[in-house]
């Protein structure tokens, strides 16, 4: 789907990277282990109030926490839509309604694990925080969750047909149980180890706002077809970000050895393209050898066949 007139304004990111509140984050790129690998925590009581999240799991924290800032290096106060993409939810709280459930007998359960556990949770809690009344849509796809989230934000604006901010987040928490369920089911590769991110994106179609890039295709296919090489014939990307092999000219990059491999992994994808797109020098800085840098397209190809295809602009 060709698109016109949208764009993403800011974007923020909690990885395993130290890419929250740090600019520079990829001159300083942490290695990756062959073992599970988890976020590295802000340090959450400069950002938030202690005493409204102490009851918070880390990835509602974390959910949070980008979106405030999203929205802050954005410069607006209110949001328009909230739509999150996450496939694997709130586990912590999952896990530990399950627990109580059984060393409880099924009796004198506590609800605050049960309410925070569901999928719409992390929409909820941003909507609440920022006063959202407009749309708020879950969206849990396994690996199509993040790319099916940002085009429900494009559709969502094409039928208001006015201008709007929205929220777009991908969001995976990764815990000690499910890590071990993962790495015994063998449900990812070994080529990158399991892990979380919390990223989100200020997706708008307002031309007086602050523009990062613009996006500028969304594709969504059964398989690596012919549909999506002739994408690339057609539009000529300078840069290709995917962790599989694309029968093309264009030089590819595997961003998730920078970020691990998890369900809404992808979102991360678009946040790197972002930044290579806008900052001079973090081209160089993760290894990324093209000389002109003004296209790049997120081509991700799933396990069980199905494929996107994201491309971003520089404005």
């Amino acid at each position: 789907m060709q698109l016109q007139n949208i764009y993403i304004g800011s974007s923020s990111c909690v990885s395993i990277q130290e890419t929250f509140d740090n600019p520079l984050w990829f001159e300083s790129l942490k290695p990756l282990t062959k073992e599970p690998m988890k976020v590295l925590a802000p340090d959450y009581k400069k950002f938030l109030d202690p005493t409204a999240t102490r009851r918070m799991s880390k990835v509602l924290k974390n959910s949070l926490l980008t979106a405030r800032q999203a929205m802050e290096q954005q410069g607006i106060a209110e949001l328009d839509a909230v739509i999150t993409a996450t496939a694997w939810g709130c586990q912590e709280d999952t896990t530990k309604f399950l627990d109580s459930f059984e060393s409880m007998g099924e009796e004198l359960l506590s609800p605050t694990s049960f309410i925070q556990s569901t999928h719409n949770t992390i929409g909820g809690l941003i909507a609440m925080s920022v006063k959202c009344n407009g749309y708020n849509n879950t969206i849990s796809h396994d690996f199509m969750s993040f790319e099916t989230s940002l085009l429900d934000a494009v559709l969502l604006m094409r039928e208001n047909k006015q201008a709007m901010n929205c929220y777009v987040g991908g969001i995976d928490e990764l815990t000690d149980f499910s890590a071990g369920i993962f790495t015994k089911a063998q449900c990812f590769n070994d080529a990158h180890p399991v892990a979380e991110a919390a990223t989100c994106f200020i997706v708008h179609n307002n031309e007086a706002q602050k523009k990062a890039v613009k996006l500028s295709n969304i594709a969504l296919t059964q398989s690596l077809d012919q549909t999506v090489l002739d994408l690339i014939q057609q539009n000529k990307p300078d840069l290709i970000l995917s962790s599989s092999v694309i029968a093309s000219d264009v030089p590819v990059f595997d961003y998730r050895g920078l970020c691990g491999e998890f369900t809404t992994a992808s979102a991360f994808g678009l946040y790197l393209a972002v930044e290579l797109l806008t900052k001079a020098s973090a081209k160089s800085a993760v290894g990324v050898s093209v000389a002109v840098l003004k296209k790049i397209a997120i081509i991700n190809v799933y396990p069980e066949g199905r494929c996107s295809y994201l491309e971003v602009e520089a404005c």
